[in-house]
C-alpha cells in the first residue's frame, strides 16, 4: 500500500484508524469553520452597512454647505467615492455570504453521510 500522508494525518487529527470517524471529523471541522467565516463575513457586512448609512448622512449634510464653502465640494466627491466603493464590497461580500451559507447545507448533509455509515 502506497503512502497516504493526508489520510494519516487526518487518522493522527481524528485519534481513529476508522476512515467513517476521521471523515466525519473532517467534515464537522469543516462546517465549523463554515460557521465561523458566515459569523465573520456577517459581521462585517453589518459594519460596512453602519458605515454607509452614516456617510450617507454625512454626505447629506456636508452638501447642505452649498458652493460657498470651499471644502466641502471636494469632500462631498471623495465622501461619495468611497461610499460606492463601500457598497461594491458590501454586494460583494453579500455574494460570498450568500455561498457560504449554500455550502452550510452541503457541510451538513456530509456530516449526515457519515452517520449514516457509521
Amino acid at each position: 500500500m502506497g503512502a497516504r500522508p493526508n489520510i494519516d494525518h487526518l487518522k493522527e487529527s481524528c485519534g481513529s484508524n476508522q476512515l467513517q470517524h476521521c471523515f466525519k471529523y473532517l467534515f464537522v471541522q469543516e462546517w465549523r469553520a463554515n460557521e465561523e467565516f458566515i459569523t465573520y463575513i456577517g459581521q462585517k457586512c453589518a459594519d460596512l452597512e453602519a458605515n454607509i448609512q452614516r456617510r450617507a448622512l454625512l454626505i447629506q449634510e456636508s452638501e447642505s454647505f452649498g458652493l460657498f464653502h470651499n471644502v466641502a465640494p471636494d469632500a462631498v466627491e471623495c465622501m461619495g467615492e468611497t461610499q460606492q466603493r463601500d457598497q461594491d464590497m458590501l454586494a460583494a461580500l453579500i455574494g460570498v455570504l450568500d455561498l457560504a451559507r449554500e455550502g452550510r447545507t452541503e457541510k451538513e448533509r456530509h456530516v449526515g453521510l457519515m452517520d449514516l455509515k457509521g
